[in-house]
């Protein structure tokens, strides 16, 4: 959508978190899984950070990485993940990339517990002991958490986090939504323990609690703590809108200095949506803005709403409303990686988004290439084909496996578990 030129928008105002930390404007990039870490060593590459100079050029104020495992072995093996093994220096790069451009870097961190592949654990940790994820062969059933094991985790995400700001990040977000670790522990269908750690809502969220604590302890008063919750994970017995307010007022009496509101799971996905058709909050446009006034209602912590958002108009309206504060993109930001900039300074609308052709799992394949091609200096290809997508899979992954063995096949770390 292009439009006639003009450079007053709410969208280029900047927001001061309570943090102190100030964002350029008030458009963020929403976390997505680029597949571009190493896969010997879970390391951030160069093509990582090639594809996020591009997303910093374009105007995006702040970016939020796709997710970071705070567990090796725990996501699939072109993840990030953080531990005593981590190449720092990479990361450190990745940062430095960003701030070159006046740009602000949040790393999204998270384990997937249930939702680890079967290839990395056949009985993936949980809160609770529970069938394979529904829809998907690529899960095992759950073994429930003992409770050491959730306190050590509590202290993995706070040494993740830690691990950023060293490296120069400006903030963290808590993945607490779409069904992985975090958000099982807040969903009473997924959190069937009876202990301290689940049952009523205050204990399903002491998990999330219990983190935002540790990660403090670890960090600097000026370093933005993020989360990112479901408004609802619209499973039948699930994490609910009700749910999610009580969380999102918890929250705010802990001082976080960002929310952001999202919606759905692995088992409640709709297409590309992640929402059933019809439910509540969802539309054409800003899928969960329905839900986000009981939210706003119940916190002063900045919001931000991520899902569906196209249009210039909604954007602006959702601000000046003051149901939000910020709007998060996500594949728009691959189909035109400088939208921002075109949002801000007037000369576009917004966008129409090119459909994906693919099913299943050719449609990760084929977003994942375009990860790939924007890394490249290249753009987005809407017309990529079956075949195109399938050969170009297989070229890029030969690819790295080739640069992988030059630079690790020696290195001791790249062998083992």
């Amino acid at each position: 959508m292009t439009a006639t030129h003009t450079t007053t928008t709410v969208l280029a105002e900047p927001l001061t978190l309570p943090c102190g930390l100030v964002l350029p404007n008030r458009i963020l990039k929403g976390a997505m899984g680029e597949g571009l870490a190493n896969p010997w060593t879970a390391d951030v590459t160069p093509e990582l950070i090639r594809l996020y100079e591009r997303w910093a050029d374009g105007g995006t104020g702040t970016l939020i990485t796709g997710v970071i495992c705070v567990q090796r072995r725990a996501e699939n093996s072109v993840t990030v993940a953080l531990d005593d093994r981590t190449d720092t220096d990479a990361l450190r790069r990745w940062a430095t990339a960003v701030h070159r451009r006046d740009v602000r870097l949040l790393g999204q961190i998270q384990h997937p517990g249930r939702q680890v592949p079967v290839y990395m654990a056949r009985h993936p940790l949980a809160p609770s002991a529970l069938p394979p994820v529904r829809g998907s062969r690529l899960f095992g059933s759950s073994r429930p958490m003992t409770t050491d094991e959730i306190v050590d985790m509590v202290e993995k995400f706070a040494t993740a986090a830690a691990m950023l700001e060293q490296a120069g990040f400006d903030g963290v977000e808590l993945h607490a939504a779409h069904g992985y670790l975090i958000g099982q522990f807040l969903s009473p269908e997924t959190n069937l323990r009876t202990d301290d750690w689940g049952g009523d809502l205050e204990r399903r969220a002491r998990f999330l609690i219990e983190i935002i604590r540790a990660v403090r302890s670890r960090v600097d008063p000026g370093f933005a703590v993020a989360v990112k919750i479901n408004s609802s994970d619209f499973r039948p017995g699930g994490f609910d809108i009700d749910d999610s307010a009580h969380v999102v007022g918890m929250l705010g009496a802990e001082g976080v200095d960002l929310i952001e509101i999202s919606g759905g799971t692995f088992e409640s996905y709709s297409g590309c949506l992640g929402v059933q058709p019809g439910a509540p909050g969802t539309s054409k446009e800003a899928y969960f803005a329905g839900m986000a006034p009981r939210l706003r209602a119940m916190t002063d912590v900045p919001l931000a709403l991520t899902g569906g958002l196209r249009s210039r108009e909604v954007m602006e309206r959702l601000l000046e409303q003051g149901t939000v504060d910020m709007i998060g993109l996500g594949r728009p930001l691959i189909q035109q990686p400088d939208l921002s900039a075109h949002l801000l300074d007037g000369t576009a609308d917004g966008i129409d988004l090119q459909p994906c052709p693919e099913r299943g799992l050719n449609e990760l394949f084929w977003w994942l290439n375009q990860f790939r091609r924007l890394a490249d200096g290249k753009d987005f290809d809407p017309d990529y084909t079956p075949r195109h997508n399938q050969l170009d899979t297989m070229t890029g992954m030969l690819r790295q496996i080739a640069a992988n063995l030059r630079a690790t096949a020696l290195h001791p770390l790249a062998w083992r578990p």
